[in-house]
């Protein structure tokens, strides 16, 4: 995933998977911190369950 996060990820996130966007910036801090990407950082943390991961994943690739 891009370094960048869109806002469409971010929309996504709130819409779609109900997280607050603390959380998501939260996860986006995590995933700079770690030099990671948000998805895995947002699951890594436990802010995400592994079905919405597969959810955004198939967002992402889509």
């Amino acid at each position: 995933m891009n370094s960048k996060i869109s806002n469409k990820v971010i929309i996504y996130l709130n819409k779609k998977i109900g997280l607050s966007y603390s959380t998501i910036h939260l996860g986006i801090k995590l995933s700079k911190r770690n030099n990671t990407s948000l998805p895995l950082a947002l699951w890594s943390y436990s802010l995400i369950t592994t079905d919405e991961l597969d959810k955004l994943y198939d967002f992402l690739w889509s």
